[in-house]
């Protein structure tokens, strides 16, 4: 059967949440833990080239509309943020740890695909510790701090089932102006990804580029908690191997809680 070639459209609504503790071990220093959970909703059509609806002969073993929800992939961080160098209106973050394998894993979905059979291209986990490295900047200038902060989930090996994870580099800078009890940064922000793989063949759906702005409000409604909301406006995008890719219009919100 003659298979005309065809567009893949995939819609990802995605859904997320961390749940995350921190100990102070002094001298600005602490241990974070972060849990995430995932709700990934894919909705999927195929269309020819010219953007009529298609329907593929080989069905949905590649994609198909479904709901999945899990833990994902956890993460183990060592903190150190002097508050500002000595004599200086400069401060450095420094963090460095690990990302924790929590999250379930799939069967080689390229080799699959290859056979001919059903396959999932979604997975909530790596199966690999992956070393996590950040580095953050600021500086006050009056009543404004000007911040800067680069952020690094690195891939070192290949796991069991074969996959390699992408690199992941999120980078952002921009001004926060506090007033009163709230405050308000402006920051463009972006993100690299590395093509991962699959025994050494391309996994699809990796590989990007994208930048945007980030506007976030900080609300501290006392000396123990503090409320935020934040949202991403991309502006560029570039996807590897023809393939596209945007993300929508993007909401956070967070909850800070000291305890005694």
């Amino acid at each position: 059967m003659a298979i005309p070639p065809h567009r893949h459209v995939i819609a990802l609504d995605l859904y997320h949440a961390d749940l995350q503790a921190a100990y102070g071990l002094g001298a600005n220093s602490q241990l974070s833990l972060r849990i995430p959970y995932d709700v990934k909703d894919q909705h999927v059509r195929y269309e020819t080239l010219d953007g009529r609806p298609y329907v593929p002969p080989y069905g949905d073993i590649h994609h198909r509309t479904e709901t999945l929800w899990g833990v994902s992939d956890g993460e183990v961080l060592f903190w150190k943020a002097p508050a500002f160098l000595s004599g200086s209106s400069w401060g450095v973050s420094l963090a460095a740890g690990t990302t924790l394998p929590l999250g379930k894993t799939v069967n080689d979905p390229v080799r699959l695909g290859l056979e001919g059979k059903e396959h999932e291209h979604l997975q909530f986990g790596s199966g690999t510790f992956d070393p996590r490295l950040s580095v953050s900047g600021f500086r006050r200038a009056g009543t404004v701090l000007f911040g800067a902060a680069i952020d690094a989930r690195l891939s070192v090996y290949e796991s069991s089932g074969g996959y390699r994870p992408p690199v992941n580099v999120q980078w952002g800078l921009g001004p926060a102006v506090p007033l009163g009890p709230l405050s308000i940064a402006l920051q463009l922000a972006g993100q690299y990804q590395s093509v991962g793989k699959w025994h050494g063949r391309e996994d699809e759906g990796t590989g990007f580029t994208s930048g945007g702005t980030v506007l976030r409000g900080t609300y501290r409604a006392s000396a123990k908690t503090a409320l935020s909301a934040g949202l991403y406006r991309e502006i560029f995008s570039h996807g590897s191997s023809g393939q596209t890719f945007h993300q929508g219009l993007t909401v956070s919100l967070g909850l800070t809680q000291t305890l005694p």
